[in-house]
């Protein structure tokens, strides 16, 4: 088994998702497609702003690049570390140890990348007024991959607060950000 889902071939990955092996899930998919969405995005800026017809602010152009290319190289991160995070989840699980520090770890992770993608859902809308017709659709194809990781890392997030008490204070301070996130998604996308 590979240490990174990215050392391995986009096909390994899609079978690997599609095998009764638990990771890569739906997390580890809605961030590789929000680094793909995050790639458009980088893609659409560098051509429009290396047209010479341009006219929008270059500068605003090169810091979202440059904010896309952060965020992408978080969620590359974060897409390995919510497979270690689930793994670690599971094995607490079988040796019948306590599970709160894994749970939350699996909660966090995927939130994170819900966090990660709703940013770059953000760097979309405010790259709208750069780009040129012909890379609109990338773009638009950007934010739907970025909206749907959003929404997709959510329903794990919801699903594992689940396993928490209803006291803790850590599954309302994570509910607080999973409505945020949802409403921001929503009027984004």
């Amino acid at each position: 088994m590979a240490d990174s889902i990215w050392t391995e071939t986009l096909a390994t990955f899609r079978d690997r998702v599609a095998s009764l092996e638990p990771v890569p899930g739906g997390v580890s998919v809605a961030a590789v497609s929000a680094t793909l969405g995050m790639g458009l995005l980088i893609k659409v800026l560098e051509i429009a702003s290396k047209r010479k017809d341009f006219a929008g602010d270059r500068e605003l152009a090169d810091a979202l690049i440059h904010e896309a290319r952060g965020k992408s190289q978080i969620l590359l991160q974060l897409a390995d570390d919510d497979i270690a995070a689930f793994r670690e989840y599971l094995d607490c699980l079988r040796q019948k140890q306590p599970t709160s520090a894994a749970i939350r770890k699996a909660i966090e992770v995927p939130l994170n990348i819900a966090r990660a993608a709703a940013a770059g859902l953000a760097l979309c809308n405010q790259a709208k007024d750069l780009v040129h017709a012909f890379v609109a659709p990338d773009l638009g194809t950007a934010a739907a991959l970025l909206s749907a990781a959003v929404r997709s890392t959510l329903l794990t997030v919801e699903s594992n607060l689940q396993q928490l008490p209803d006291n803790d204070p850590f599954a309302a301070e994570v509910a607080a950000a999973v409505s945020g996130l949802s409403e921001n998604q929503k009027k984004a996308g």
